[in-house]
């Protein structure tokens, strides 16, 4: 977010509308992600039972590994966020 000073009436108003429109979003794209891994998992289940090549069942398991690092690393960006927001509480 961008730094600005937020007085008047509403300042504290607008800074939390930002907060939860950010979370909303944020939550939004890590349900996406969440979902694309399921698919993928159950694209490999069915590569397998379908005996499909070596190379089409490595490239799903590369795709899992890759959204299963996303989703970690969201994980990991929400916790530290919800740290920096404690931190911040702490100081006011």
């Amino acid at each position: 977010m961008t730094a600005r000073l937020n007085i008047g009436p509403f300042g504290e108003s607008i800074e939390a509308i930002e907060k939860f429109g950010t979370n909303v979003y944020m939550n939004y794209l890590y349900g996406q992600t969440i979902e694309q891994l399921l698919e993928a998992e159950r694209e490999l289940d069915i590569a397998k039972k379908l005996e499909s090549t070596e190379s089409e069942i490595k490239m799903i398991e590369e795709k899992i590994m890759f959204l299963e690092s996303i989703v970690s690393l969201a994980t990991k960006n929400y916790q530290n966020s919800q740290d920096d927001v404690s931190a911040t509480d702490k100081t006011k």
